[in-house]
């Protein structure tokens, strides 16, 4: 054997040994949810070819109804003393064509990368969802069994993370005998303007079960634009891609200001939780006008209460209330009354069948604007569904769920 071949060998070997012990210390997992369903929707407004308006039941294909349909990739390296070094990619699919979501952007949910230590907490940089979000999302009901359908309208106070922060730097507490903390802040990057598309959040809990206590406050400027993705990005209610968007403008608003409180306590299998937001829409274009070309102010108070019962191990029941008030500066309120009933059967630890109803009636003034005519209409718009041409609508989803 000549000496070459030797050298060669001990080289093959040590990148061997190098590989294994790299492995050893950090790892990638590849993880994700599909999500698919049936959904039936009463009073659905349409707009005929001839210009005429009308009205009808719909049954349509679903997707990414209890849990977005999604795949992701999550990175953990080991660097010692408690440290570590993360990463995560992470895309949202449409169930039903396979196209990505929000305009087709790689890995539109999150792509970050940051550091966490066992007693300091977790630092990280990239696309994320915000604080916020974070700890007042885990109180509603759509995050849990109730679907995107039900969740507060037009998910104007994020609570069902209709978006993220971009060029974000977030950090993330540990658990300090059950308080914790977070805060998140996104860089504009516009030059000239520190302010424009600039946003932060902060929150805070405290969990001592069977208690659970959060607050928070969000402020995003140009949400539209910052972290909606722009007019053709948004898919949500007040999208102005969508061309059954009742609300089309409304988010784009010189700023978006939200604060809420949320608890939750477990009595055996059943939890009870609250959740309370305040959300803001400064100068608001959908209410522009001659009179008011910059638009005008829109504040939305929000209320729900939800229980959930574990009825067997295999089985859970939901029901949630939720209260939308929506009040223009210098104008009336239009009122959302909003049902959620669910039930949840898991088949498996990962698989799961779920159907949902949900119930929504409008009273008041109104915020819609009656396509025929141009003047203002109190429709119902369960969320993420085409409004109603009435001031009540329902929608009911049968769907099944997958974990990997």
């Amino acid at each position: 054997m000549t000496s070459n071949t030797i050298s060669r060998k001990l080289v093959a070997a040590g990148a061997l040994a190098v590989c294994a012990n790299a492995s050893a210390q950090g790892s990638v997992t590849l993880y994700g949810t599909v999500d698919a369903g049936l959904t039936y929707t009463t009073n659905q407004q349409f707009t005929s070819a001839d210009g005429s308006v009308g009205s009808g039941h719909n049954y349509a294909f679903s997707g990414g109804n209890l849990v977005p349909s999604r795949f992701g990739f999550l990175g953990v390296e080991d660097l010692g003393g408690g440290l570590q070094a993360k990463f995560m990619l992470e895309n949202s699919f449409y169930t039903g064509s396979g196209n990505f979501v929000q305009g087709g952007a790689q890995f539109n949910r999150q792509a970050w990368l940051g550091l966490a230590h066992e007693q300091f907490g977790t630092l990280s940089f990239g696309r994320q969802y915000d604080s916020y979000s974070d700890f007042l999302g885990v109180y509603v009901s759509s995050n849990s069994w109730a679907t995107l359908y039900g969740s507060h309208i037009g998910d104007v106070d994020n609570l069902n993370e209709a978006f993220n922060f971009n060029n974000a730097i977030k950090y993330t507490s540990p658990d300090w005998n059950g308080f914790s903390l977070g805060g998140t802040y996104s860089l504009g990057g516009v030059a000239g303007d520190y302010a424009q598309r600039r946003g932060y959040a902060l929150a805070a809990a405290y969990t001592r079960l069977p208690v659970s206590l959060s607050a928070g406050y969000l402020n995003l400027r140009n949400p539209l634009d910052a972290a909606l993705g722009g007019a053709n990005g948004y898919i949500g209610d007040f999208a102005c891609s969508n061309p059954t968007a009742l609300y089309c403008q409304l988010q784009n608003a010189e700023a978006l200001k939200a604060y809420g409180a949320g608890a939750s306590y477990a009595i055996g299998p059943a939890t009870i939780a609250l959740i309370y937001t305040h959300s803001r829409l400064e100068h608001s274009q959908y209410f522009a006008d001659s009179a008011n070309p910059h638009g005008r102010n829109v504040g939305f108070d929000i209320g729900e209460v939800n229980l959930t019962y574990a009825a067997t191990p295999f089985l859970q029941l939901g029901l949630a209330y939720i209260y939308n008030n929506a009040k223009v500066d210098g104008g009336s309120s239009t009122r959302f009354h909003q049902v959620n009933l669910g039930a949840n059967y898991a088949l498996s630890k990962r698989t799961a069948l779920y159907g949902v109803a949900i119930m929504q009636k409008a009273v008041g003034a109104g915020l819609g604007t009656d396509p025929a005519t141009g003047a203002s209409a109190n429709y119902a718009q369960i969320p993420n569904l085409p409004n109603s041409n009435s001031d009540r609508q329902l929608s009911v989803t049968l769907g099944i769920r997958h974990n990997f």
